[in-house]
């Protein structure tokens, strides 16, 4: 009897074992049923948390598109209506010749003629979401064939579940991170989760999660995308790719590229200000005349303002009793829902912090960030920056030797 019940046992997980679906031919089909979408159209919910954030955005979306297989720009014409929280917020339309953004709330828009701007349209690309299994030529984030072939990639089938009224195969991968040591900020985990429609394997959601490691503090990133309705190789009618879907009340200006504003010139007087503290103090540029002032314009989810967290740190700690004061202004974050003062502890920040400050940013013609500058005991500008490097302590340190 108990090798009958052994030969039984054995069987059933035979038998069970060959109807699992296996992940990896899921995620292929996928694929290979992406790459084969010329065009569609497609309503999808978009959910971001950032790793610097404490709160997950929503926003919807509502697309047509057309792949464009010979585009430098972008891998599809497009034209879809954004909506943020609910509220619709513009319309975006890139037709292969003119990108377009226009507010049907106020009736203004802005063109840019692919002829004469296309470096500034790919430079603002990263601005824009889509569904991108079904828009890009790459079809990211499903993996491709070379994916398949690499150890630092694993893949499990986790079973069928409804997303809305469609049954999907829910698969997971793995990614094992490769940090460079010198780097400090480190990845932990990256974890994707992708829900396949089971009749046409047509990816209708997924997920995409970052643990990351910065000076000891865990962070935390997801990003979730799902496609609610979709309707492929089937656009019959292009018009909405075309410059005639934009509403002849919309006031279309030609683009206008972005000037930077010049830093405030060296031997000037440095605007004075007063700004709250993380200890909640006032502190004013005038308190502070007679000591060296080094100012960094800085937020908590600006990675080049990280990395100079350190340097700045070290420069707080060698002249601090001899008269250097190191104040950093955040004009972004906040004490309570950004957790700022806990963010900076966390990275052993004990130089002053001060909070609010958007004039102020303004007023030094911050349009970058981090953005320092240096003011000397009599209250004149010295030195600014724009920017942090591997050289800008030995730099600082240097002129801050001078001038103390």
């Amino acid at each position: 009897m108990k090798n009958v019940s052994f030969i039984t046992g054995l069987i059933a997980t035979l038998l069970f074992a060959s109807c699992t679906p296996n992940a990896e031919e899921i995620l292929k089909k996928s694929f290979e049923k992406c790459q084969s979408i010329e065009n569609g159209y497609y309503e999808m919910d978009h959910y971001m948390k950032y790793m610097s954030g404490n709160d997950t955005s929503s926003s919807s979306f509502i697309c047509y598109f057309k792949k464009l297989p010979d585009d430098t720009i972008y891998s599809s014409a497009f034209h879809y209506q954004h909506f943020y929280d609910g509220e619709y917020l513009r319309d975006v339309l890139y037709t292969g010749d003119d990108f377009v953004n226009y507010w049907a709330n106020d009736s203004t828009g802005e063109i840019m003629s692919k002829i004469l701007w296309a470096k500034d349209i790919k430079s603002y690309s990263h601005n824009y979401t889509f569904y991108s299994p079904i828009t890009s030529s790459k079809s990211y984030p499903l993996p491709d064939e070379p994916d398949f072939t690499e150890d630092k990639h694993n893949f499990q089938f986790i079973g069928e579940e409804m997303i809305d009224e469609f049954t999907c195969y829910h698969v997971k991968m793995n990614i094992i991170p490769e940090n460079d040591s010198a780097e400090i900020m480190k990845t932990i985990q990256i974890e994707k989760h992708y829900w396949i429609n089971k009749s046409d394997f047509t990816p209708i959601q997924y997920t995409i999660t970052y643990v990351l490691e910065e000076y000891n503090d865990t962070m935390y990133q997801f990003e979730k995308n799902v496609l609610r309705k979709y309707e492929l190789n089937n656009l019959k009618d292009e018009t909405p790719l075309s410059l005639s879907s934009v509403p002849p009340y919309i006031k279309l200006k030609d683009y206008v590229p972005y000037k930077r504003p010049e830093l405030l010139p060296d031997d000037t007087i440095a605007p004075n200000w007063s700004l709250l503290s993380l200890k909640d103090d006032t502190i004013s540029l005038s308190d502070l005349k007679g000591d060296l002032v080094l100012i960094d314009f800085f937020y908590k989810s600006c990675h080049p303002c990280m990395l100079a967290l350190p340097a700045l740190q070290s420069l707080h700690e060698k002249f601090e009793s001899k008269g250097l004061r190191i104040v950093g202004i955040d004009p972004y974050d906040t004490k309570e829902e950004d957790d700022i003062d806990n963010f900076l502890a966390k990275r052993g920040v004990t130089y002053t912090i001060l909070l609010g400050g958007k004039d102020v940013a303004k007023e030094y013609h911050v349009s970058g960030y981090p953005t320092i500058y240096l003011i000397d005991k009599n209250g004149e500008i010295i030195y600014s920056q724009v920017g942090y490097g591997e050289a800008t302590e030995d730099k600082l340190e240097e002129i801050i030797k001078e001038n103390l």
